[in-house]
Formats: C-alpha cells, sequence, structure tokens
C-alpha cells in the first residue's frame, strides 16, 4: 500500500512540473501543442488612439444671427401748431449735416405776429421809462399852477353860488337901494372873476388839449357868472315871477355843480402836483415792470413760433423717410421726416434662454456680415434685454452688439452672425474633449496616460470648456501623450 502511495506522488510531481514547463516554456508548449494537434493562442493587444496635450489659449463662445439696425433713428415734426407746407428740401435717401434745413412752413401770420410783439413791448419800455424819469422844474411849475387855478376856481365857483342864492332871495324880495348896491357889486365882481378866469385861459390858450384843461371850464363858468348876476340885477328890478323864481333855483343848482367841480380839479392837481414830488410808487413801478415782462415773453413765443415753422436736422444721417408735400397742410402731430444715422449702427440678436447665463455687458465678439466679404469685424456687447421672447418657439432675449469703427460698407438691415467670446483663458494645458472621461458616481474626470505603454487612468481637473477642447488645470504635463481607447 505504501508502495502505491509513493508511485501515486511521483507520477502527479511529474505531471505538475510538466504542466508548469508548458506554461514557463515556448518550446515545450510548442511541442506539447504539437503532439496534441492544438492550434497556437495568439494574445489581443489593446487598440487606441492618443494625442498630445498642447499649451494654448482657450475661449468659450455664444453664437447668434441677427440685423443691423440704426443706432438713432428720430422722428421729426414742426413744433409750432402747424400750417401749410412752404418749402420741401429735402428727398428720401439724402444725406444731410446737422444744421440743415430740411422744410419750412408759411410764415407771414407769424411774421406779423412777431412785429406786433415787438410794438407792444417798445410801448411798455416807454411807459416804464417815463415812469421811472423824475419831475423836471417846469413839470413841478406847471403842476403848481394848476393848483393855484384850481383854488382860484373854487373861489369863483363859491361866489358865484352865493351870488346865485343872494339873487334868488332877492328875487323873492322888493329892491331896496342897498340890494341895488348889491347888485352892481355882484356884476362888478363877476366882472373881476371873468377877467380873472380869461387871464388864466390866456396862459395855456396854445396847447392842443386846451379844450381839456381846467382853464376853459373856469372862464366859462366867470362868463356864465356875468351873466347871470347882470341877469339878477334885472330881475330883481322887475319883480319875480314863476319862470324867473325857476331860473334863479337852476342858477344855484348850476353854482352849486360849479364849486363841486371846481374841488375836484384842485384834488386833483394837488395829487398831479405830490405825485411829481414823491416820485412813482413802488406798486405802479411793480405793475408797469410787470407789463414789460410779459411782453418780452409775448416776443420770445411769437419769435419762438417762427423758428418752429423750420425743421432743422438734429444730426448727420440719412433721410429715411418724407411725410410731407410741399403745399399742403400738416400739423405738429404728424411725424414730417424720419432721420436715420447710419453712422452707428448696431447688431440686434436673439440669444436663447440656455446662453444667456454666459453673456454679459462688454464681451468681445467677432462679426461676420453675409453681404459682405472679408475678415470678420469686432465689437462688443452693449446691451442685454431683461424681459423675453418668443422667437421661433424658443424663450429668448435680445442683445446689442455695437461694431468697432471700421471702413465696411455696413447697410442697415444687412444680416450678420456674431460670436461673443463669453471667457478665455490664455497659456494653459489643453485637451480635446472626446479623450476626457467622467465618473458619473464621484463626477471625477480622468484620461489614460501611457505606462509602460499600457494605458492607465490618470485623474485630473477640468477648468474652462467649450464645445471641442478643455483646460485642463491639474493632472497632466505638457506634451504628455494621452489615448483614448477603442
Amino acid at each position: 500500500m505504501r508502495r502505491f502511495l509513493m508511485i501515486l506522488l511521483v507520477l502527479v510531481l511529474l505531471g505538475a512540473g510538466g504542466w508548469f514547463g508548458y506554461q514557463r516554456s515556448p518550446l515545450v508548449r510548442d511541442f506539447v501543442d504539437q503532439q496534441l494537434g492544438a492550434q497556437p493562442v495568439v494574445a489581443q493587444q489593446p487598440t487606441y488612439i492618443t494625442t498630445q496635450a498642447r499649451r494654448d489659449q482657450l475661449a468659450t463662445t455664444v453664437s447668434a444671427t441677427g440685423n443691423l439696425e440704426a443706432a438713432a433713428e428720430t422722428t421729426l415734426a414742426f413744433r409750432s401748431a402747424g400750417g401749410r407746407v412752404d418749402q420741401l428740401l429735402v428727398t428720401e435717401g439724402q444725406e444731410v449735416k446737422k444744421g440743415d434745413l430740411l422744410a419750412t412752413l408759411e410764415t407771414i401770420d407769424l411774421t406779423l405776429a412777431v412785429a406786433q410783439a415787438k410794438a407792444a413791448l417798445q410801448i411798455s419800455q416807454a411807459q416804464l421809462e417815463k415812469l421811472q424819469t423824475p419831475a423836471t422844474e417846469s413839470d413841478l411849475a406847471a403842476a403848481q399852477a394848476a393848483v393855484k387855478v384850481a383854488e382860484a376856481s373854487i373861489n369863483g365857483a363859491t361866489a358865484t353860488l352865493n351870488s346865485a342864492q343872494a339873487g334868488y332871495r332877492q328875487l323873492l324880495a322888493d329892491l331896496t337901494p342897498a340890494e341895488k348896491t348889491v347888485n352892481d357889486a355882484r356884476i362888478y365882481q363877476a366882472q373881476a372873476n371873468l377877467t380873472l378866469a380869461q387871464h388864466a385861459y390866456n396862459e395855456v390858450k396854445d396847447r392842443n388839449n386846451v379844450g381839456m384843461l381846467p382853464q376853459s371850464a373856469q372862464l366859462e363858468q366867470a362868463t356864465l357868472a356875468l351873466e347871470v348876476a347882470k341877469a339878477q340885477a334885472a330881475v330883481s328890478e322887475e319883480g319875480a315871477n314863476q319862470a324867473q323864481v325857476a331860473a334863479a333855483q337852476n342858477q344855484i343848482a348850476m353854482a352849486q355843480v360849479g364849486v363841486e367841480q371846481a374841488q375836484s380839479n384842485l384834488i386833483n392837481a394837488q395829487n398831479v402836483l405830490q405825485k411829481l414830488i414823491d416820485g412813482p410808487k413802488a406798486t405802479d413801478l411793480a405793475i408797469v415792470q410787470g407789463q414789460v415782462l410779459q411782453t418780452q415773453i409775448a416776443q420770445m413765443q411769437a419769435e419762438n413760433n417762427l423758428a418752429n415753422a423750420q425743421l432743422f436736422a438734429p444730426q448727420d444721417g440719412i433721410i429715411s423717410r418724407v411725410n410731407l408735400r410741399q403745399g399742403e397742410l400738416t400739423s405738429s402731430a404728424q411725424p414730417a421726416i424720419i432721420l436715420t444715422d447710419l453712422d452707428n449702427l448696431e447688431l440686434k440678436l436673439w440669444v436663447d434662454e440656455m446662453d444667456m447665463r454666459q453673456l454679459a455687458l462688454g464681451q468681445p465678439a467677432q462679426i461676420a456680415v453675409e453681404a459682405l466679404s472679408g475678415a470678420p469685424l469686432t465689437g462688443k456687447v452693449t446691451e442685454i434685454s431683461t424681459t423675453a421672447r418668443q422667437v421661433s418657439g424658443i424663450v429668448a432675449y435680445e442683445v446689442t452688439i455695437v461694431p468697432d469703427p471700421s471702413d465696411a460698407a455696413l447697410r442697415d438691415g444687412m444680416s450678420a452672425t456674431a460670436i461673443i467670446t463669453t471667457a478665455q483663458v490664455a497659456d494653459s494645458i489643453l485637451l480635446p474633449n472626446r479623450f476626457i472621461q467622467l465618473d458619473r458616481q464621484t463626477n471625477q474626470a480622468f484620461v489614460y496616460t501611457l505606462v509602460n505603454n499600457q494605458p492607465a487612468m490618470q485623474p485630473i481637473e477640468l477648468g474652462l470648456r467649450n464645445e471641442r477642447e478643455s483646460e485642463i488645470v491639474t493632472g497632466l504635463n505638457d506634451d504628455e501623450q494621452v489615448v483614448l481607447l477603442r
């Protein structure tokens, strides 16, 4: 039994050694395979492609297509109330400069209004100058003389009244020698008053407005008083009748009116003299100054209305639309001319909401105009709309790009595509996106590098990415080989 076990152990050892030789020695393995008729096994090598990490700059972009539009399109209209078009000096498509006259309205009525306003201003200014001019010595002397004449007129009017009253009493009584003496005295007094009034009248008779002066009325009253005195004397000698009594009463009433008028004339003369002495009141001066200011404003308004009948170009540009015809009526509410500034064009784009988070004001852009050949233009983002709009079923936001100055023949309405640079890094290690893999569970990015000619996993840290390449922050060196397994 022990011998059988020893033989079995030797056979097992010989078999194990043969298998080991078969695995370790190609000669043994080939010999055995040939004897047994087995096919040789060919080892499969992994297949892959390689690339080399490079150092360069990387940018992320957003692209969109839109149209060029004029940055400034001004609608012009006459600022006056309106009128008939007198001149139309431009046509659509015409280039104009700032300050050029474009159109005018008829201005006959407006010109007359300006002339009338100027005349009113001259009158008010003359009134103010007159009020502010101090009284001269001759003005004061004339005013003082007028006061004296008015005082004398009161005396004369009072005497006339007294005479009329006395005559009335005498008319009712019998005539006595003393009354006859009184009648004579009244006639003498009336003659004296007439002489005084005639003297006062002679001093002013050469004036143009002599009929309006109190001296004229006083002369008339003195003449009438003399006639009354004579009539009273005659009546007193003949005796009174009803008609005479009525006439005497009427004379008394007239004499009373004369006294009142003389008193009023004295007050007026005294006021005129006092005004000359005191000068103008502050309130009167303020009123006249306000009137001058009103007429000045009225003149400026009239001149402004005349100026508003002319339409000027507020800036350089192209006349894109004319809504006027010579001879037709127009109003300030009607747009007359549309002026487009083609020197400052903007590119209007609609950007998908998914790309909006990448955009910011001031970002640079390259602009390719479909109608123009040559190198792309450059520009910057100047406006980003805060409200969305449905564009072809997609939520989008309007973005404005202003092209940089160039010699390109840009026109309003041209189609253009803009590539906006949203982020950029320089001098970084870059790798094509297809060589980069991501562990979905850990979000760890990695690549395969060659280690001893065999692919080996290498963790990396990503930076900026675009649709083609990614920035490798850590994990790779310059010019390091990266493989993509197939």
